[in-house]
C-alpha cells in the first residue's frame, strides 16, 4: 500500500528530528518524551539579573563553593573556570534557588560593609537600593542609620543579613550587589 506525499513528509521530518537529538534525549523511553511536557522540568522565572530557578537541585546546582550565614549557600556550575557562567544561590524562604550569571560571585560580609561604609574612614553609602535597605535594617538593630554600631549589634546584623557580589568580568570592579535578609532578596543594585 503506497503512502501519501503528506505522510512521507511527516515521516521525513520525524527522522530528521530523531537524528538531530542528542543521545541523552533518545533514552530507553523513546521519542514519546520529545512531544510530552514534563512536570519535573526545572522552571526559571526571569527577574532581571536574578532568576527564580524552582526545580533546579542536586548536581544541576553545581558545586557548593561558599556557605553564608544562616541557610545561604552559593553554588558554582563550573568551579575553577574564568568564563561567564551560572551561579545558584539557595536559602530562600520559598525553597527555590536563584540563578545569577557572571564570572565571579562571592558573599560579602556585613562586617566588611560596615567597615568600608561606616568605619573611621567610611566612604558613606552612595544611596543605591542595597545601601538604603541596609541603612533601614541597621537603624532597627543599632538605633541609627548613621552612628557607629556596637560590636554585638554588628554580629546580630551579620546573622540576619548577607550580601552577594556578582562580577560580570574579572577585569572590572563594577558588580551586581544583592542584599538578602529574612529568607528573601531584600534589595539589588548595580555598583
Amino acid at each position: 500500500m503506497p503512502i501519501s506525499h503528506a505522510t512521507a513528509r511527516v515521516l521525513a521530518v520525524l527522522c530528521c528530528v530523531a537524528l538531530a537529538l542528542p543521545a541523552a534525549a533518545q533514552d530507553k523511553k523513546g521519542l514519546g518524551n520529545l512531544f510530552r511536557a514534563s512536570t519535573k522540568a526545572p522552571t526559571t522565572i526571569d527577574q532581571g539579573p536574578v532568576a527564580k530557578a524552582c526545580g533546579v537541585k542536586g548536581k544541576a546546582l553545581g558545586k557548593k563553593v561558599e556557605k553564608g550565614p544562616g541557610k545561604w549557600a552559593l553554588y558554582d556550575t563550573a568551579p575553577g573556570s574564568s568564563a561567564k557562567r551560572d551561579f545558584y544561590l539557595t536559602g530562600f524562604r520559598d525553597g527555590c534557588p536563584r540563578k545569577i550569571t557572571g564570572e565571579i560571585a562571592v558573599f560579602g560580609s556585613v562586617e566588611l560593609y560596615e567597615l568600608v561604609n561606616y568605619g573611621p574612614v567610611g566612604m558613606k553609602p552612595k544611596g543605591t537600593e542595597t545601601d538604603q535597605k541596609y541603612a533601614r535594617l541597621r537603624a532597627k538593630v543599632c538605633g541609627s542609620s548613621k552612628s557607629a554600631c556596637k560590636e554585638r549589634q554588628v554580629k546580630k546584623l551579620a546573622k540576619s543579613a548577607v550580601f552577594v557580589n556578582v562580577y560580570p568580568s574579572a577585569a572590572t570592579s563594577s558588580r551586581l550587589e544583592l542584599l538578602m535578609t529574612g529568607g528573601r532578596l531584600a534589595a539589588l543594585s548595580k555598583k
